[in-house]
């Protein structure tokens, strides 16, 4: 064989040689940068689930904590009734026993934001009338009036739904109150209960006010927990409110003009056959 054939073959096995240590080069760095990605990835899941653990910990003795607090905060709720009714004859000390009473309604709700969220409780569903949640969640807003504020109620058709009662009340409670904080002198809360026009197996709550309003650029996050545009706000009454429609498989629209108000629709199931989520 000639010289320069072998020379030819030689060179030829050297590129060969040469291409393939290249691509095994490029190999070995793609699996260093896999490898690198995967040990990262694994380390951001450890870091989660310490953060999970620790947050679950919290949650717990928070739930513990507030179930004691609850006990005798019942207590003072009773104590400053009976004295709203002793004082009736004397208007101004009166308006101190009120003041410990609405005092009291809000520690409660807030409490029972804590307890919802931290518990994360299974929704026992059974036929329930929206009207009448309704109705006893404007009743616990006692003490949070302000004056010429008004609050209209509109029910149309059917109000049975599938529900978890306590929990609708709280979810409408939050969300009263926030329209009621969100209102000015002479304000308007309106309530409407009718029939989904677009799913008949949905029954819509609207509740519209035309207060401050929700500025834009926070529209996105009004459902994250812990965030809240209000200066002492938890962060809990809204995440709550989002919680609550979807254990009970329903849908919440919100929409908001800063300045103009904010429009909440609530879609729940109509009343069917009984069943329970856990």
């Amino acid at each position: 064989m000639p010289d320069n054939i072998q020379v030819e073959l030689l060179n030829d096995a050297f590129n060969v040689f040469r291409d393939a240590s290249h691509r095994l080069e490029q190999q070995y760095a793609l699996l260093e940068q896999k490898i690198e990605d995967l040990n990262e990835e694994i380390a951001e899941k450890n870091r989660a689930m310490e953060r999970n653990r620790r947050l679950a910990a919290m949650g717990e003795m928070a739930a513990k904590i507030a179930h004691e607090i609850r006990n005798p905060l019942g207590s003072m709720a009773i104590f400053a009734t009976l004295l709203e009714r002793e004082l009736t004859a004397e208007p101004d000390k009166r308006k101190f026993a009120e003041h410990i009473t609405k005092g009291v309604k809000t520690l409660d709700n807030l409490l029972s934001n804590m307890l919802l969220f931290a518990s994360n409780p299974g929704t026992r569903l059974k036929q329930v009338d929206l009207r009448d949640v309704i109705e006893d969640a404007i009743s616990m807003t006692i003490g949070h009036e302000k004056q010429g504020v008004r609050i209209k109620t509109s029910f149309e058709g059917s109000t049975l739904v599938m529900a978890d009662q306590a929990q609708l009340r709280q979810l409408f409670l939050n969300l009263i109150l926030n329209s009621l904080d969100a209102l000015d002198e002479d304000g308007i809360l309106t309530i409407k209960i009718r029939a989904s026009e677009d799913d008949q197996s949905m029954i819509q709550v609207e509740i519209k006010d035309n207060g401050r309003g929700i500025p834009s650029d926070c529209l996105d996050r009004i459902f994250d927990p812990f965030f809240s545009t209000k200066e002492r706000g938890t962060g809990l009454g809204l995440a709550i409110v989002s919680t609550v429609v979807s254990a009970h498989e329903g849908f919440i629209d919100v929409s908001s003009e800063h300045g103009k108000g904010t429009k909440f629709i609530i879609s729940l199931p109509v009343a069917g056959p009984e069943k329970r989520f856990c």
